[in-house]
């Protein structure tokens, strides 16, 4: 894993990182969205202004700790989901809206022993 820094975010470099949901507001069934081979450095990113957020271009940000512009730009580092659209970067595919307050975020990480 590497740590790569770009003005006040740090990114984590991984192969292995993906994003995926459960239960969709729009209905949409269960997905998981393996990261982009061409972006694996920009997989996850943290900074003094946000929680972790997914993404190079933000693919998921959650900022949730600290108010409710929690948001969404998909495509940029996981993949569209099947059926769902982009209009400029922004999504609905996550929340149903292109900003949102999550109820629910779980991250999981891999440690070597």
């Amino acid at each position: 894993m590497a740590v790569f820094s770009t003005g006040s975010y740090r990114f984590v470099s991984s192969s292995k990182s993906f994003l995926f949901s459960l239960y969709n507001i729009n209905g949409y069934v269960p997905v998981k969205l393996n990261i982009k081979s061409s972006r694996y450095s920009h997989a996850i990113a943290s900074g003094s202004s946000y929680g972790p957020f997914f993404g190079g271009g933000a693919d998921l940000l959650n900022n949730a700790a600290i108010n409710q512009n929690s948001f969404t730009h998909c495509g940029d580092t996981y993949p569209l989901p099947s059926g769902s659209s982009a209009s400029g970067g922004s999504c609905r595919f996550y929340a149903g809206s292109f900003t949102f307050t999550p109820t629910d975020v779980e991250v999981f990480y891999e440690t070597k022993t």
